[in-house]
């Protein structure tokens, strides 16, 4: 007589705490932070101050940064502020100078002086080093790739150093911090 069987309660409460639980995964609040998006287009080297709104954002999503300092490169409006979008000073490049990437020792900072030395082929005259400013530095692609750095180079140069790099012969000379001294080292 299966009429007379009794009903499975223990099956129907643990449906019931499954659907609950769901539910409470689906609807419940989740931690929301406010993060800086740009309003209008930014170039740069301009603050970024008077360019910014703050929205809601779920936490974690986003890395969470200050909303100051000045663009270091040209940011369009609708998108967030992320980490490495400003600097803390401008850097000034010259008008008709070019950036080129360029794989840069470790301790280079944005605004730092450089001299690119291009290593000659066998059989080649030695070109002189080719100065250059350091304008941001990211790290590389892959984790093992170091550090890249964006370097304006000068109109007149900025072709040899090009060829050079995508060539590969080039070693990157940083300028000395000024805050260590031969005694530190």
């Amino acid at each position: 007589m299966l009429w007379l069987t009794r009903p499975p309660y223990l099956r129907w409460s643990l449906v019931g705490l499954l659907v609950v639980v769901s539910l409470w995964v689906e609807i419940r609040p989740t931690s929301s932070v406010r993060h800086p998006y740009v309003t209008h287009d930014v170039a740069r080297g301009e603050s970024v101050e008077g360019a910014l709104e703050w929205r809601d954002v779920a936490g974690g999503v986003l890395e969470p940064v200050l909303g100051t300092g000045f663009a270091d490169r040209d940011l369009t409006a609708g998108h967030p502020l992320l980490p490495g979008d400003t600097t803390h000073a401008p850097i000034l490049v010259p008008p008709g100078w070019w950036l080129l990437d360029v794989a840069v020792p470790a301790e280079t900072t944005a605004g730092m002086s450089v001299q690119l030395v291009i290593l000659p082929a066998s059989g080649e005259r030695v070109l002189p080093p080719i100065s250059g400013l350091v304008t941001s530095v990211r790290p590389g692609e892959y984790q093992s790739d170091g550090l890249l750095g964006s370097v304006a180079f000068p109109p007149d140069r900025a072709a040899t150093a090009a060829v050079a790099i995508a060539e590969d012969r080039v070693s990157v000379l940083i300028e000395a911090r000024r805050d260590r001294t031969t005694s530190d080292l």
